[in-house]
């Protein structure tokens, strides 16, 4: 119940921003026995219930705040009317089951004691009958030859006017008109038995079904669901749904109610799942799976280690500033096996001071040198797209059902300061292995988060801390077969004019160089003869007396040097790599 009992939280401190649009958000915090659907047609009648206008609702305008019942809001294939604004089959006379239970529900509203000025004219004009014949005249309907519709399921939302100041306008933006019905809702609930609210801990009237659409990509997928009465029976354990949990209707009205709103505004969905990091009291925090970045949301390009550790400290004070010393962030996950089900695949409660040192800690160590953007920590999307994904037509395609798994594994990894996961390291590794398969900035981008990750994994597992800079004492053999490499893809492409197109040897044989290094050098060094005697004097000098200084640190470091290499030789690639490449701007 934690969970719940958090957005109850988030609902009851949001509370005054119900009902109201603000600038920024997708849609706003629905009230509760309210929900947000699409109205497709506008129609506007004066204060005697006569027609006035009418108009097509576009799909770039936002979805409107209506009033539902608990059945209405959760209906399927049953008739069951909303109380307003609903579908033209119930609005209209032409289906008379579902005209009836609208009328009766309008009907009901409009007589209580909680009744409001704009619900007589829309009763009026409802009960006259004409709706189809005016949207067909006004030409946004077909009718069939039987004189009925023919999409019965336009959402219809009223706009009325002529009741005088502050009254006037549309129904979904009115206050007034949503706090009579959740009065003359609760008023129709104090007949129900009350129950322990689990949520709450209060004893209230409970809720018989719970909404629905909390997540949107995953449609009609329910988080609170009990339809088990026949076939596994509530799998043996409970007689009745209310043996397994009660919850209020207040409560599930809120919780449901906050969690889509955070969502909907909030929420990051990767391969169908959707991830979700919030502060009930509103207070605004980085992302979890993105990066920590500023409050300020301004960066600048770190050009060497000490600055990008000095914008890292800057940033973390920037989010803990003004943060007070209990507040507390919530991490969940969501997913839908199946269209009527919503699971919460991951939840965990943090201090956010807490959990912004473990976006620092992360950030800190899972850090790399990224070319022209200086030292950077690569996404959790970049990590995992590059480590499971495949290329293809220049980009890298991943299959949603392994990057919804991976990105939550990586996200708990992240928030539960867990060691970087091997299986994920090797697989770049061993993509940064075939460095061939990709091209240009994919080349340079896969080959950065390898690196991070590596020097990421290194930290978390061997506490070893791997510098930016090349390291020119190091005598790991790794290390060293690495800067063999960029020392041949160097000088054969030093020998390259603009319009060569081709790859070095050194690339295409990176694999089986990682596989059987000393071999594959072997072969490498009498490739580069011929590129030897292209380069200038100076240039061949320097390269050869760089190369006989990394073979004579090899000849005694290690005795078996045709071993497969390890992920360090990546590191002494790019060291060595980027060591030429400020030589050459310099």
């Amino acid at each position: 119940m934690g969970l719940l009992q958090k957005a109850v939280e988030t609902y009851d401190a949001m509370a005054h921003r119900a009902g109201v649009v603000y600038e920024g958000e997708k849609e706003p915090l629905a009230p509760i026995s309210h929900i947000l659907s699409r109205a497709q047609i506008e129609i506007t009648l004066d204060g005697d219930g006569k027609f006035v206008s009418a108009r097509l609702v576009g799909r770039e305008e936002p979805k409107i705040i209506i009033p539902v019942t608990e059945e209405s809001a959760g209906r399927t294939s049953a008739p069951c009317a909303h109380p307003l604004c609903d579908q033209l089959g119930y609005v209209s006379p032409y289906n008379g089951k579902k005209h009836t239970l609208y009328k009766d529900t309008l009907s009901d509203w409009t007589n209580s004691e909680y009744t409001h000025p704009k619900l007589q004219p829309i009763f009026t004009y409802v009960c006259s009958g004409t709706i189809l014949t005016d949207l067909s005249n006004a030409e946004l309907i077909q009718l069939n030859p039987a004189g009925s519709p023919k999409d019965e399921k336009l959402m219809i939302c009223w706009v009325v006017n002529g009741l005088g100041e502050g009254l006037n306008g549309p129904c979904w933006t009115d206050q007034s008109l949503m706090k009579a019905f959740i009065d003359y809702n609760n008023a129709k609930r104090t007949a129900m038995s009350p129950a322990l609210c689990m949520v709450s801990g209060t004893v209230e009237a409970p809720a018989g079904q719970h909404p629905k659409g909390i997540v949107p990509i995953n449609g009609n997928a329910k988080l609170i669901s009990a339809n088990d009465s026949s076939g596994f029976t509530y799998r043996g354990r409970f007689d009745d749904t209310a043996q397994a949990a009660t919850v209020g209707y207040a409560s599930s009205q809120k919780a449901h109610s906050a969690l889509r709103w955070l969502i909907v505004n909030q929420g990051v969905p990767f391969g169908g799942r959707t991830f979700l990091c919030w502060n009930p009291s509103g207070i605004q925090l980085p992302k979890v799976t993105g990066p920590m970045g500023r409050k300020s949301g301004t960066s600048q390009r770190a050009p060497n280690p000490s600055q990008y550790q000095k914008q890292l400290r800057e940033a973390l004070s920037s989010w803990k500033e003004d943060l007070p010393v209990q507040a507390g962030v919530i991490i969940a996950a969501f997913d839908a096996a199946t269209t009527g089900r919503l699971a919460v695949t991951y939840y965990n409660e943090l201090l956010a001071s807490d959990f912004l040192d473990r976006l620092y800690v992360w950030e800190d160590t899972c850090k790399w040198e990224n070319g022209s953007f200086g030292i950077q920590s690569p996404t959790l999307f970049q990590i995992v797209n590059l480590a499971f994904g495949m290329p293809r037509n220049g980009r890298t395609e991943i299959d949603d059902r392994i990057l919804r798994q991976q990105m939550q594994r990586l996200t708990a990894c992240r928030v539960d300061k867990a060691p970087f996961p091997l299986d994920m390291e090797r697989a770049l590794v061993e993509k940064a292995s075939h460095l061939l398969l990709y091209e240009g900035d994919a080349r340079q981008k896969l080959l950065f988060t390898a690196c991070a990750a590596i020097r990421k994994y290194r930290y978390d597992h061997f506490k070893e801390e791997w510098d930016m800079a090349l390291d020119k004492n190091c005598s790991d053999r790794n290390y060293l077969f690495g800067r063999l490499l960029a020392i041949a893809d160097a000088v054969e492409s030093s020998t390259y004019t603009n319009e060569d197109r081709r790859e070095t040897n050194a690339l295409r044989m990176q694999k089986a160089f990682a596989l059987r290094p000393m071999n594959t050098w072997r072969l490498l060094a009498e490739k580069l003869e011929p590129y030897y005697k292209q380069l200038n004097p100076g240039l061949r000098y320097y390269y050869q007396n760089l190369t006989q200084e990394i073979v004579d640190k090899l000849s005694v470091s290690d005795g078996n040097l045709n071993r497969k290499l390890e992920d360090i030789y990546l590191l002494g690639y790019y060291h060595q790599r980027a060591y030429r490449t400020e030589k050459l701007e310099k």
